[in-house]
């Protein structure tokens, strides 16, 4: 079984943290339609060029706070790959013009 991660917000914080991370992160209310119909005439109801965003803000947040550690950790995993793998030599090559 997984074990469980959690943070907690004080109560006072949870808006501006949402706020924040929404801004920071690039969160829209609004996104384009993927039903859209561009040879359509564009109507709200049957048409729309842009939808309400079906991903809550909480659960954006949700989604960017665990990309960013997914991200962190690959990122950090990598590194220590990449410092393991030995210096190669550097091959011998010279210029035959050259004495």
């Amino acid at each position: 079984m997984a074990q469980q991660f959690c943070v907690d917000i004080a109560d006072a914080d949870v808006d501006r943290v949402i706020t924040a991370m929404c801004a920071n992160y690039k969160y829209q209310a609004e996104i384009p339609n993927p039903d859209f119909d561009p040879t359509l005439p564009v109507d709200p109801v049957t048409n729309p060029e842009t939808i309400t965003n079906p991903e809550t803000p909480y659960q954006f947040v949700n989604r960017m706070g665990r990309d960013f550690l997914i991200n962190n950790t690959v990122a950090y995993e990598l590194n220590l790959e990449r410092d393991a793998v030995p210096q190669p030599p550097a091959p011998d090559i010279t210029d035959p013009q050259i004495p």
